[in-house]
């Protein structure tokens, strides 16, 4: 059918009066002839009279149809053809978002959106499709399968428990419609659990798509949204020579207090179970304490009625956590001085732990993969012993410095030739000072140096505080390399009493450490190696500012662990083993929380679409892909033929009165 582009133009029609009055009002001029004489004529007056019909029919019509034509050609006129729409009857497409979320498992929301997304299938009067979203994939079942595929594929579907994401499904919707639909409704059943939807945008207005939000999972009369308990952290720690003592914190969502039990499950069977109270909104702390057994994990669980089940339930291991590795760097060649402080050093930090929770233990493969550049390797203590030119020959510098940007602790004592191990340190930038020389010698033996007094309010104060300090005070010290001028960005935790440095310590923004000895740890330097204090000393100076606990991974199902071969995917919640590691996959708190949504918020989110408006309608509408054929060049040929062809006809005609031979009387 013709349309117009500018419809407004159709009111210049009004101008086809003008030829109309024009041809009323013309005045027919009288043809003269040559006559002789007038004077024989008796003169007679003619009445005037105005004309009751236009005068040149033909051409009259001529000149309307010519401003009809004008008229058309200035509203811009096509032919507008509309495709016939090739998605579903009637062109209609109803896209079913269903949220599948942990926390769907909860309020009987997955049954309520399973039973709502059923019926819709069945009364959908164009095509229909389905799709799941939870964390970061959608399960697609395209708009216009058969709707008992559908139907089948609604009934199977079930919570997930990788924490929710709504963004995935607004990122990827749009593209399940159709391009030439005539409707397009999205249809999103979900809790609307804020934690999930607080960062979302489902505006689609521009891509023409209308959006239904279905709340499901609301609470009622008997079943209230804040009713919820859940155990929201565990862990396992000694408790003494064979125990072990567990305890978990168990969260009351609710605004009123809560009676619960809490039991512990070993081995299938109930060991030990306890009442607790919980106020409003609080948390409460559990414990058990258990004799250590072969039984190598246990279930916590909440016994109660809540409506949420799924965070009532953790397991965990009853093994101790990993070891904390540390190694060794030296020159390959190795003389009694070197293997003696390695001995030394070993025997110090193997005593540092225990036989169970806290344990340390020497790993010379990771130390090794360390040394050959790989930042993989699993290293918290490294101790590079006589840092000479050796160093520099294996071009271990660069691996260091990535350890120590990595947040590594580093222990380094200096080479036989002192001035080598400044040399390097300096160069590199790791600390700043100015090396005089060494102190000290064989002469030294009978008067040897001594510590000075520790800084006040220092940690190495308090660990030494009282008859602890005396071991380390009596520390003799045959040789030291004297450093001076050192930057303030290094910490000068021991001096001699001469006010000297005998250590260095200096921390990264990373969270690596690394600490210099201006001695070696061997007997012919020191004999600080054979006190009691050396020890606490040691490992004082080498603990981190900010301690991390050493326990087995904790993962939320839908995180990564590890990479390649060796990467291990978290799907649900329980204990696992994996490439000789004990892992634990807890269930994701957030998805416990009962915040949801508002409507308001849910409107807003939506771009104000709680019913459609019409300029969603406007572009539901103009998604129609329409054929426009314009006709503007047709009723410019038109125009252009009718006005030659009324030109032609209105041409002036030759008078009798040029005629040769006629004169005037």
């Amino acid at each position: 059918m013709i349309e117009f582009g500018q419809p407004a133009a159709l009111w210049t029609g009004l101008a086809i009066g003008l030829p109309i009055l024009a041809h009323m009002a013309y005045r027919r001029i009288t043809e003269r002839h040559a006559f002789p004489s007038l004077r024989f004529i008796t003169p007679s007056q003619i009445p005037r009279t105005g004309r009751k019909t236009p005068t040149d029919i033909a051409l009259l019509l001529l000149r309307i149809l010519l401003f009809l034509a004008i008229m058309l050609l200035l509203a811009d006129p096509y032919w507008s053809g509309s495709k016939l729409p090739d998605q579903g009857a009637n062109g209609k497409e109803l896209l079913i978002a269903v949220d599948t979320s942990p926390s769907m498992g909860g309020w009987n929301g997955i049954n309520q959106a399973k039973e709502i997304a059923s019926a819709m299938i069945q009364q959908a009067e164009g095509k229909a499709g389905l799709i799941s979203f939870g964390k970061s994939s959608l399960e697609e079942w395209s708009v216009g399968g058969k709707p008992e595929t559908l139907l089948d594929a609604v009934s199977g579907l079930s919570h997930g428990w990788s924490r929710g994401d709504a963004q995935v499904l607004a990122s990827q919707v749009a593209r399940q419609f159709g391009e030439n639909s005539s409707q397009k409704k999205l249809a999103v059943i979900s809790d609307f659990q804020r934690s999930d939807w607080q960062s979302v945008n489902l505006n689609l207005q521009a891509q023409g798509v209308e959006v239904e939000m279905i709340r499901v999972g609301a609470g009622n009369e008997t079943m209230s949204r804040f009713d919820n308990r859940s155990i929201v952290e565990s862990k396992v720690v000694p408790a003494g020579p064979g125990k072990v003592r567990i305890w978990a914190v168990v969260r009351n969502w609710s605004d009123k207090k809560a009676t619960d039990l809490l039991q512990l499950v070993i081995g299938g069977e109930v060991q030990e179970e306890q009442k607790i109270t919980i106020a409003a909104l609080s948390s409460k702390q559990a414990q058990f304490i258990v004799t250590s057994s072969e039984v190598s994990q246990a279930l916590i669980r909440l016994v109660n009625e809540d409506p949420m089940q799924l965070d009532n339930q953790r397991t965990v291991w009853l093994k101790a956590p990993p070891p904390k590795h540390f190694g060794f760097w030296h020159n390959t060649t190795t003389d009694e001085s070197t293997d003696n402080e390695k001995n030394f050093l070993r025997t110090a930090v193997e005593s540092a732990g225990d036989s169970g929770w806290n344990r340390w233990e020497e790993s010379e493969d990771n130390a090794n993969e360390l040394r050959m550049a790989n930042d993989d390797s699993k290293l918290e203590l490294l101790m590079v012993l006589g840092l000479g030119n050796w160093f520099e020959e294996e071009g271990l510098a660069e691996s260091f410095t990535s350890y120590l940007n990595g947040g590594g602790v580093a222990v380094v004592t200096p080479a036989e030739i002192f001035s080598e191990t400044a040399s390097i340190i300096r160069n590199y930038e790791w600390l700043n000072f100015s090396f005089v020389r060494v102190e000290g010698g064989a002469s030294r033996v009978s008067d040897p140096f001594r510590i000075g007094a520790l800084e006040e309010n220092s940690k190495l104060a308090d660990v030494f505080s009282g008859k602890a300090g005396r071991d380390l005070y009596l520390t003799s010290f045959r040789k030291f390399g004297i450093l001076k001028q050192v930057d303030e960005a290094t910490a000068i935790p021991m001096k001699d009493r001469e006010g000297r440095p005998l250590a260095l310590v200096k921390s990264f923004s990373s969270g690596g450490k690394l600490v210099f000895f201006p001695f070696r740890m061997n007997t012919s330097w020191s004999d600080l190696p054979l006190r009691t204090s050396f020890l606490p000393l040691l490992m004082e100076l080498t603990k981190k500012n900010k301690t991390e606990d050493k326990a087995w991974p904790i993962l939320e199902p839908g995180e990564q662990l590890g990479v390649g071969e060796n990467q291990f995917l978290a799907e649900r919640p329980g204990v696992f083993r994996h490439a000789g590691k004990w892992l634990e996959v807890v269930f994701p708190t957030a998805e416990s929380t009962p915040d949801t949504l508002v409507e308001d918020e849910i409107k807003m989110m939506t771009g104000g679409l709680g019913n459609p408006s019409n300029d969603v309608r406007e572009k539901v509408s103009s998604s129609v892909d329409e054929e426009r054929n314009s006709l503007w060049l047709w009723f410019a040929i038109l125009v252009a033929s009718l006005l030659t062809i009324e030109m032609i006809w209105s041409r002036p005609h030759a008078s009798a009165e040029n005629k040769e031979g006629v004169s005037h009387a």
